[in-house]
């Protein structure tokens, strides 16, 4: 079995109107999603990135900083799960069913090395 991150992305402007009521509904329907998974889901987790930041950079011995990053993009990382899958079109087939996708988001599905 291979291990594969399910990165949730969303467009931040999709939660302003929320109450804190429905945003706790909408984690309650990703935790039992994730109960329901039957041992395929490994981790989870949710966060919200402040503004800012740092980039840091490795080229030819020496390393650079600069501000940011800056997204090119609205999207935002919603949150992550970490799966196990045989193959790619499993754990796509996980993805498919996350609650994630019944509204405006999308999810990544990335292999992981380990």
């Amino acid at each position: 079995m291979s291990k594969f991150i399910l990165i949730l992305r969303n467009e931040p402007a999709d939660r302003v109107s929320l109450s804190p009521a429905e945003i706790q509904k909408i984690v309650e329907r990703y935790r039992n999603w994730a109960i329901g998974q039957a041992g395929k889901v490994l981790m989870e987790g949710s966060f919200k990135l402040a503004r800012g930041g740092r980039t840091l950079n490795a080229a030819a011995g020496k390393v650079t900083m600069k501000d940011g990053p800056y997204a090119e993009t609205k999207d935002v990382i919603g949150g992550f799960f970490m799966v196990e899958a045989p193959d790619y079109d499993a754990a796509v087939a996980i993805a498919r069913s996350c609650p994630h996708l019944e509204g405006n988001g999308s999810i990544e599905v990335r292999q992981t090395d380990s």
